[in-house]
């Protein structure tokens, strides 16, 4: 299998209730690039965002057609995680494990702190899960990640320390709280991997060529060239996803092939990380 028929960009959200009705800033676009052309859509909660990918991947296998979607928040955690919580490496299996705990209803309330501080009891010390409204948080789940110690959890996966400006992956609350995406965006994609079976592949922690396939993603990349192409009125995080979107869809097949064979089998990866000329000169 060589090339991808349609580009989707994801921007989660975290929130704890459905975004406001008009598109605004921190809820969840879906940017979607066929055939040149490239469309939004802005979704209040999590439930609508996965049917919406499913609605897309469901028309994509019908029609013979092959999708890469890519999301901004992390796939995985640094090395020695997965083993603490699963007694292995498999990346995946952390999926699976949140997918069995994390409860994130139809109007997006959902049982994220309560999730990290279990998590947190696996392991000595305090931590490595920090971040929550001060009303929730106790010694097991501090607001403050000064708080934290003898965990034995790195502060950041090997991808980060290439990308200072991300933030890790264990921080849960205020700007930045990716830990929180990624409590909430993981049990999502585990159920578009249980519902497509062989047809859907994650990169890199899986290497076979499939119909689908999930990639993680960080639009700051080309932040210059979204800002420069951002349009007057448009909410940034749907400029974000949408320029995005046209950056991978411009890029030769075989050069994104090689983007998604990248990183670290174990602890996840950013796609297109040290290629963002590539990025750039694909929007032209």
């Amino acid at each position: 299998m060589t090339g991808f028929d349609t580009i989707v960009i994801v921007d989660w959200s975290a929130r704890s209730a459905p975004s406001p009705s008009r598109p605004s800033k921190d809820a969840i676009f879906i940017a979607q690039a066929t055939a040149g052309q490239v469309c939004v859509s802005y979704h209040r909660t999590r439930t609508a965002a996965q049917q919406a990918l499913e609605t897309i991947c469901d028309a994509a296998l019908a029609d013979g057609r092959r999708v890469m979607a890519g999301f901004d928040f992390p796939f995985g955690y640094p090395q020695g995680f997965a083993r603490a919580v699963t007694g292995g490496d498999d990346p995946l299996a952390i999926w699976d494990w949140l997918a069995k705990r994390v409860a994130d209803d139809d109007r997006n309330a959902n049982n994220r702190f309560d999730v990290a501080e279990t998590l947190n009891r696996l392991f000595p010390g305090i931590g490595p899960f920090w971040g929550c409204p001060a009303a929730r948080a106790t010694e097991g789940l501090p607001m403050r990640g000064s708080l934290r110690h003898g965990h034995g959890m790195a502060e950041r996966r090997r991808v980060e320390t290439r990308l200072p400006r991300a933030q890790p992956v264990w921080k849960l609350f205020t700007t930045g709280s990716v830990g929180s995406q990624a409590l909430l965006g993981l049990p999502r994609l585990q159920a578009l991997r249980r519902r497509y079976g062989t047809a859907l592949a994650v990169r890199p922690f899986e290497d076979r060529d499939a119909p689908i396939v999930l990639a993680e993603v960080y639009p700051s990349l080309i932040d210059a060239a979204i800002k420069a192409r951002h349009q007057p009125g448009e909410v940034f995080d749907a400029a974000q996803v949408r320029v995005l979107a046209q950056a991978f869809a411009g890029l030769p097949p075989a050069q994104l092939q090689v983007m998604l064979r990248e990183g670290c089998p174990t602890e996840g990866w950013i796609l297109g990380l040290g290629h963002e000329a590539a990025l750039n000169a694909a929007l032209g």
